[in-house]
């Protein structure tokens, strides 16, 4: 709300002054990263990356849990040594687990670190060609619809279609990869992100969330 309220005293005090000159436009820059074609490449690129980290935790985890059916059908016929052995064993495969689990999908982990080596350059061309349009056309001020502040705008000042021709120009789409249903992008935080938040995802597996790696 203060962001919005913000917002409105910036463009009533806009039109109060240079009434005659206010240019406005808006873009929706959801939908620019959802048609893009460099979007959608990135997010393949992406998606191939985090398929593979997923892959390892998941059979990481299949073996820890092979070892403990094997512990439970064992703990009756071994010593109390061996089981403390086995026990060890287990706890230190699954703190294995929870470090390669952190390491790729933690704070800060190699996917994020992936996410915003790949996406970072695309918002600065999508920037670069808003801040062009702007100079060239003369606008006063270009507003994003997608960070929900905008309340109603005409259709005739939507700019998106015409930056998304801009951002597209050169390119072309990558052909979809038939194991991913969207071309957008997973949590880079969430290796069993089912692709249906947000729009966003890759519709991964049936896993809502990561396993839980505790010794």
């Amino acid at each position: 709300m203060k962001r919005l309220s913000i917002l409105i005293m910036a463009l009533l005090c806009l039109s109060g002054i240079y009434a005659q000159n206010v240019k406005l436009g808006y873009v929706n820059t959801d939908r620019i990263l959802l048609d893009s074609n460099e979007a959608a490449e990135i997010s393949r690129l992406f998606n191939l990356d985090r398929q593979n980290w997923t892959n390892q935790i998941r059979e990481m985890d299949t073996e820890i849990q092979q070892m403990e059916r094997d512990f439970e059908i064992r703990r009756l016929s071994i010593s109390e040594a061996s089981k403390r052995e086995l026990q060890t064993q287990i706890d230190a495969k699954k703190q294995e687990a929870g470090r390669l689990l952190e390491e790729y999908f933690g704070e800060s982990g190699l996917a994020e670190q992936r996410y915003r080596e790949l996406i970072d350059p695309l918002t600065k061309k999508i920037q670069d060609i808003i801040t062009q349009i702007a100079e060239d056309e003369n606008y006063t001020m270009i507003l994003d619809v997608s960070m929900g502040v905008v309340l109603f705008a005409t259709p005739s000042i939507d700019l998106t279609d015409q930056i998304l021709q801009e951002l597209n120009k050169n390119t072309i789409k990558p052909v979809e990869d038939t194991e991913f249903d969207s071309p957008a992008f997973p949590d880079p935080k969430d290796p069993f992100d089912d692709g249906m938040k947000d729009g966003f995802g890759d519709g991964f597996g049936s896993e809502t969330k990561p396993p839980e790696f505790k010794p």
